[in-house]
């Protein structure tokens, strides 16, 4: 089995109309950390985003933006919008293309990028698979392929290493002594740093405890036991073929 981070940025710069009204009245989004796909071609999703409260609901409640029903909720300096709504025409074919992959996304999903208009994914398959995943999603949106590695579903772990993005976490977490005692820096003076919000940075950082507490209690990952360092730093620089 093999993982691969990639993100994926719509050359129109939204994949709905409820993106494109969100981030028009200043509302910006951090995370996606659900997806469901129901048999009536709607969408239940649950992201974080940062904004005025006011905007937000300005943004749902606008007919344009194709929402049936929303729920907002307040979590650790974000806030949280779960949401069903009608897709716009991009995103039902993304989603359609993993329907037909043997594929798993590892949540949350992370927006990035100029205006964080791009989306961060990780996803779990046979190398076949995320290939052909990755061929055909390329063909609506722009992908770039970030890192490529071995998963082992034997060591429980849903990503063996971090990610680039979870170590500048970690790095600017110890810089500013978040695991110092007595703790004096909060979530908020992490996510300062970095320019995203308090809950993704508490998310990277529960994520990155439960890995490394994993790895030491366990000895490292069945695969780097069984054969030394890991022999992905050439797989990460080799993308799925085009």
């Amino acid at each position: 089995m093999r993982y691969v981070t990639y993100t994926i940025t719509p050359q129109q710069g939204n994949f709905d109309p409820a993106e494109e009204l969100l981030r028009e009245h200043g509302v910006a989004l951090q995370t996606i950390q659900a997806i469901d796909y129901l048999a009536d071609e709607t969408i239940v999703t649950r992201r974080e985003i940062q904004g005025d409260r006011e905007d937000i609901v300005g943004a749902l409640e606008d007919p344009a933006a194709n929402i049936l029903e929303y729920s907002l909720f307040d979590v650790e300096g974000s806030t949280v919008l779960q949401m069903q709504y009608e897709p716009g025409e991009l995103t039902r074919r993304i989603l359609e293309i993993h329907q037909r992959h043997a594929v798993l996304p590892d949540y949350p999903m992370e927006y990035t990028g100029a205006k964080n208009s791009t989306l961060r994914i990780s996803q779990i398959g046979s190398e076949a698979e995320l290939q052909s995943l990755i061929a055909e999603t390329r063909a609506i949106v722009d992908v770039e392929i970030e890192r490529l590695g071995t998963y082992d579903p034997s060591d429980g772990e849903h990503l063996i290493e971090l990610t680039d993005r979870q170590r500048e976490v970690l790095s600017v977490a110890i810089e500013e002594g978040y695991y110092q005692e007595p703790r004096a820096v909060t979530y908020q003076d992490i996510a300062d740093r970095l320019d995203c919000s308090a809950g993704t940075v508490g998310q990277h950082l529960r994520r990155i405890e439960s890995r490394l507490m994993s790895t030491v209690i366990t000895g490292g990952s069945r695969a780097n036991r069984a054969s030394g360092p890991s022999d992905d730093t050439d797989a990460e620089t080799t993308p799925p073929s085009r």
